[in-house]
């Protein structure tokens, strides 16, 4: 845990160590490609095991840049995480740990569910240095207008707010104006185009943009558009209309890569391909049976690595060296204080952030990163806490645990004794070593208390957790089943 200043101090060095302080310094166009449930195991440069899946421009994207192996998202489940990443701060801290719900049944939390205006999101750090900013794709951080992209910093929207529904039509929104009824294989195309048109008219009018592209690929409807698919992969799509399909995954997969790649190469064609820093990421682990986090062991809603460990790529061509592949501790909440690094510009200084700038380490300056310490939220729960290689799995019972992850395949249901793991030995987190190092499991154990006295537990306030607005007592709500409270 660390204080506002010092993250305040770490990004200024940054600032004057690698873009030299020098006023004349163009500032970066930011593309933040945040794609939807791609396991670790997705992507051909991850060393996919689906010989299906084949990702040319994403492999491009890393070859000329720098991929992570180690890089875990905020949350296993997507609002939190997409808070997270926004606002490069925990989702207990900024008051969106849980998931706003679009099913008619659950009206009062679909409506009072979001992330606070209160928060500034990396839009509302870029406009005032002059920044246009916009937002395509997956919002799913609160449906109500004082939710809504142009009121967290965003010039323009174009998306549907919420996921897609088997099999049902979604309203896409041009701002905050409902425009037609589409089926999820058409919204694919329409981002890449927003996307496009987006980036052209900044250039032209010699702006530099920031655009959050969220794709909805690849979580369910399992239903690729048939010119991505093989005979057998289209004839299942057909088969099973849009439900659970791991056979069409590699489909979607290779849909995805076609869409990253028609943006990339337009950066390319407007000549400011160098001048553009393009993170990619995926915002948590897959949903299983379709996809795969191989080697780690859980998936989307676990907090074992399967659920927060994803691909991410950084590439900026002219700022981060060509080739690099990156196996240090990093994190989503490190991507808003890198990109105010990356901006010249700082943090605000009243509120404490989780995240740190990774220019130093982007640009080859160090090979150590500053992240030392991770915390496995879950909902409003703490399940685990790592300090380096070190990762320690606390005691909790299902009842403790919010709805996503009460399934009884979910690891670690119940769990009534502390579970250490090395990770660089035991990367599906088999091996229990809290016996032979009763030292690393004490100190681990000390950083969960102490966090939780900061950001609280499934049972405790904490002293900078966020106060929540939602009606009825969110302690409660979440403790409650999907059925009760959702």
């Amino acid at each position: 845990m660390k204080s506002s200043l010092a993250l305040v101090a770490l990004t200024l060095w940054s600032i004057l160590v690698i873009r030299g302080a020098t006023a004349d310094e163009p500032s970066p166009n930011i593309l933040l490609i945040y794609v939807d449930d791609l396991g670790y195991n997705d992507l051909e440069c991850y060393d996919a095991q689906d010989p299906g899946i084949k990702t040319p421009n994403i492999n491009r994207l890393a070859a000329d840049g720098i991929r992570f192996t180690n890089y875990l998202s905020a949350c296993s489940v997507c609002s939190p995480s997409r808070a997270a990443v926004l606002t490069g701060r925990y989702p207990q801290r900024n008051g969106l740990p849980v998931c706003p719900n679009d099913r008619p049944e659950y009206p009062d939390w679909y409506q009072h569910v979001g992330l606070p205006q209160s928060e500034i999101t990396i839009a509302e750090l870029l406009k005032p240095i002059g920044y246009a900013t916009a937002a395509f794709g997956k919002w799913h951080l609160g449906d109500a207008d004082e939710f809504a992209p142009r009121q967290q910093g965003f010039d323009r929207y174009v998306g549907r707010k919420h996921n897609f529904h088997v099999g049902k039509a979604g309203t896409w929104f041009e701002n905050e104006s409902p425009q037609d009824e589409i089926m999820f294989r058409d919204a694919h195309q329409r981002l890449t185009d927003a996307t496009i048109d987006f980036m052209q008219r900044q250039h032209a009018a010699e702006k530099p943009f920031f655009v959050y592209l969220a794709h909805y690929l690849v979580h369910g409807p399992w239903s690729p558009n048939q010119e991505f698919c093989t005979e057998q992969e289209w004839a299942s799509v057909q088969k099973l209309k849009g439900r659970m399909n791991p056979k069409a995954l590699p489909a979607m997969v290779r849909e995805l890569d076609h869409h990253v790649g028609c943006v990339l190469d337009q950066l390319a064609s407007l000549g400011i391909e160098d001048d553009t820093l393009v993170i990619f990421a995926s915002d948590n682990g897959p949903w299983l049976p379709a996809g795969s986090a191989y080697p780690l062991s859980g998936w989307k809603y676990t907090t074992m690595e399967g659920g927060h460990r994803v691909p991410a790529i950084i590439r900026w061509p002219k700022t981060i060296p060509a080739g690099q592949v990156c196996d240090a501790m990093v994190s989503a909440l490190d991507v808003m204080p890198t990109i105010a690094a990356a901006t010249g510009t700082t943090l605000p200084s009243d509120r404490t952030y989780d995240g740190y700038s990774l220019l130093p380490l982007l640009t080859g300056q160090t090979d150590q990163s500053p992240r030392e310490e991770f915390l496995y939220y879950n909902g409003l729960t703490l399940e685990a806490v790592r300090r380096g290689p070190w990762k320690l799995h606390l005691p909790r019972t299902a009842d403790q645990r919010v709805y996503w992850a009460r399934h009884p395949r979910k690891t670690y249901l119940n769990l009534d004794h502390p579970v250490l793991n090395h990770l660089p030995d035991d990367l599906s987190e088999t091996k229990d070593v809290a016996a032979r190092y009763p030292d690393q499991t004490s100190r681990l154990q000390s950083l969960a208390d102490e966090a939780r006295q900061e950001l609280g537990d499934w049972n405790r306030d904490g002293t900078d957790r966020a106060d929540f607005a939602y009606p009825g007592d969110l302690n409660e709500g979440i403790k409650r089943s999907r059925k009760q409270a959702f």
